[in-house]
């Protein structure tokens, strides 16, 4: 409601289409700023200038989200036909464990083309405002990260490079379970302070010995995230390729076309529960 309403102060001077709906855009931007909103109004209307339309439509700001969060399009970066396939099942893996897992997130769009560092990408967005993750979230997010690593070597058989950024995503979360939020076997112990000293001085707050239960804690945990994100790929492997093909053949896909896919293959898409504000 917050963003709904920095956003009507921002479109009072652009000339909106009939189509815009500020709730739909304020529901897709959890955690943007007031300068965030601020930008991805003005390049919705930039993108609706370039072309040549003289008002912006609800298309011209779900595309400037995408900008604001994952930075401009890269249309000179030309994927070979072995790379684009590779990227597309690397994201669908991603979209498949996410829409299984019961408490990751949604996925909104996927795409293969590539924006800002990334190749490609899956957004996916909670159905909820959230200011506290469960551990059970973590756990799902975690196994959904590492659904593209698993795509490709179940897939091809080999891995790329792709899945660095992913791999470092995963296992921060990971070992932020295990040192900051006691979420793990190791009990309800903070190893790590939640800020730096006065001083700036960092301080180790544990031993050697319980760096490596830390580390071996970790890896548990990623383990056990990649058992369950293989599992899914091997078991549903047809849905994976159906998705993959898909995007070979359009390169995004919106919510609403890939929750279509989920339907026809078995796979009820997550809804918002009722009576839940």
């Amino acid at each position: 409601a917050d963003r709904e309403a920095i956003l009507s102060v921002h479109v009072k001077l652009k000339p909106l289409a009939e189509d815009v709906n500020l709730r739909v855009i304020a529901e897709r931007t959890p955690g943007f700023s007031g300068a965030d909103l601020y930008s991805l109004m003005n390049e919705g209307a930039i993108i609706a200038a370039r072309e040549g339309r003289k008002s912006v439509a609800q298309y011209d700001l779900i595309r400037s989200i995408e900008k604001v969060m994952l930075g401009p399009e890269r249309k000179s970066h030309v994927l070979s036909q072995k790379e684009k396939k590779i990227t597309a099942y690397h994201e669908a893996g991603h979209a498949l464990v996410a829409s299984v897992l019961p408490d990751a997130d949604p996925v909104h769009k996927i795409s293969i083309i590539a924006r800002g560092s990334a190749g490609g990408y899956t957004l996916k967005l909670p159905l909820d405002e959230r200011r506290l993750m469960s551990r059970a979230t973590f756990l799902d997010d975690i196994a959904m990260s590492l659904g593209g690593y698993v795509a490709e070597k179940e897939i091809f058989g080999d891995i790329t490079t792709g899945p660095s950024n992913d791999l470092e995503v995963a296992t921060n979360m990971a070992r932020q379970m295990v040192t900051r939020y006691g979420m793990s076997t190791l009990g309800p112990v903070a190893f790590v302070p939640d800020n730096e000293s006065i001083r700036g001085v960092y301080n180790k707050e544990y031993s050697e010995v319980y760096g490596e239960k830390i580390d071996d804690e970790v890896k548990r945990i990623m383990d056990e995230a990649w058992n369950r994100a293989r599992l899914i790929v091997i078991e549903k492997r047809h849905v994976l390729t159906a998705i993959a093909e898909e995007l070979m053949r359009v390169e995004n896909i919106e919510r609403e076309d890939f929750e279509k896919i989920l339907v026809m293959h078995g796979i009820a898409p997550k809804r918002k529960e009722e009576g839940v504000a």
